[in-house]
Formats: structure tokens, C-alpha cells, sequence
């Protein structure tokens, strides 16, 4: 669970971190309830998963290929824990992983218990940029579920175009991220507009006061 929700937030890029500016379409309301864990963990692919699960998975969902590479590459940002990726490493480590990258996470994460984190991408850890996918050619994807991307005939030409075209992966992952945010959109009594966006307005204390406020005044008006 708590990998996937690394995962997610990871998909989320700031202008800070020199991720891609682009405007999102407005109208979409937001959910009566909160996504329950088994919710979640169904419709966000485990990073252990191989590339075939990830375009069967996300095909239900209408995303193809380029959507499933150019969304991965959220990855440019972010830190994981150790036992999201500790089976590439134990009890044997995994071939199609670059044995001095290898070395490195075993001193980070020494045995397969350990709660360590360490960073998404060694290579600009802190910048979203294409570097994820030159990672990938270079055998140094933390997860399964990135390297296989390089490793999958399906995929490969496409992380290829993305590691020398950074302006190309921005353009797909905007295209990719307006894309997943109209899943599922909800409408009439389904979803509501929250006054604040954290919180649903029945739960909203001082929404709900508001709320009796404008009632009164409206029935003072009669």
C-alpha cells in the first residue's frame, strides 16, 4: 500500500521541480467518500509488476503504451522504501539489474527487512527531467515494473524517445496525465464541490455553518 501511494504522489509534478506546465480541464467534481485501501490497491499496479501487467491493466482503463511509459516517468521524482524493490536484490539479485547500482542499494538497504528509502532516479533525484529513462538504458530502474519497461519489445523504442527527447516526454505525460484524470468522472448526485478540497463539505464544519447562514438569510428574505 504505502509503495503505491509513493507511487502516486510521484506522478505529481511541481513547477519547482521543473516538471511540465499544463492546464487542467476544469468541471470534474470530487468523491462523496475517500477511496477505501482495497479500492486503491486495485487500481494502482503494484511495483513489482512486469510490463504485461501494466498494459493489461491500464488498457481497461483506455491508457496504451506511450500513457503507461510517459506516466512511469513520474518516477524522475520521489524516494522509495527498501521493500519495494528488496526482491531484485534478495535472496539473488536480478540480472537485468546493473550490478554496481545493485551494490549501491545493498548498502542502503542491507537485508530484506530493512526500512530505509532511497531515491526514484540517481540521477537528478530532486528535478523532473527525462533522466528516469536513460536510467532504464542503463539497467539502473529501482522497481520491476520500470526497468521491465526497457526490457519489454513493446516499450523500449518508446523509453528510447523519451531519454533523448526530454521536450517529447513532457508533451506525452501531459497528454497521458489529462487523460487519467478524466477516469471515473462523476456526475449529478455522484460527486459534490468541495469548498475545501481535503475535506468532503459533510465533514466540513465551517462549510456547514455557511451554509445555514445563507438558509436563514434566504428565509429572512420572505
Amino acid at each position: 500500500m504505502r509503495e503505491r501511494q509513493e507511487a502516486l504522489r510521484a506522478l505529481i509534478p511541481t513547477l519547482e521541480s521543473g516538471g511540465p506546465d499544463y492546464d487542467v480541464p476544469l468541471g470534474r467534481k470530487d468523491g462523496l467518500n475517500f477511496a477505501t485501501q482495497n479500492a486503491t490497491l486495485a487500481n494502482l499496479p503494484p511495483p513489482t509488476s512486469n510490463t504485461s501487467k501494466l498494459l493489461t491493466d491500464l488498457a481497461k482503463k483506455n491508457l496504451d503504451a506511450t500513457d503507461v511509459v510517459a506516466l512511469s516517468g513520474g518516477h524522475t521524482i520521489g524516494l522509495s522504501h527498501c521493500d519495494s524493490f528488496d526482491e531484485r536484490l534478495y535472496p539473488t539479485q536480478d540480472p537485468t539489474m546493473d550490478k554496481t547500482f545493485a551494490n549501491d542499494l545493498k548498502q542502503i538497504c542491507p537485508t530484506n527487512t530493512t526500512n530505509a528509502t532511497t531515491v526514484l532516479d540517481i540521477r537528478s533525484p530532486d528535478t523532473f527531467d527525462n533522466k528516469y529513462y536513460v536510467n532504464l538504458m542503463n539497467r539502473q530502474g529501482l522497481f520491476t515494473s520500470d526497468q521491465d519497461l526497457y526490457t519489454d519489445e513493446r516499450t523500449k523504442d518508446i523509453v528510447k524517445s523519451f531519454a533523448v527527447d526530454q521536450t517529447l516526454f513532457f508533451e506525452e505525460f501531459v497528454k497521458s496525465m489529462i487523460k487519467m484524470g478524466q477516469l471515473s468522472v462523476l456526475t449529478g448526485s455522484k460527486g459534490e464541490i468541495r469548498a475545501d478540497c481535503s475535506v468532503r463539505n459533510s465533514d466540513n464544519k465551517s462549510y456547514l455553518a455557511s451554509v445555514v447562514e445563507e438558509d436563514e438569510e434566504s428565509l429572512s428574505e420572505f
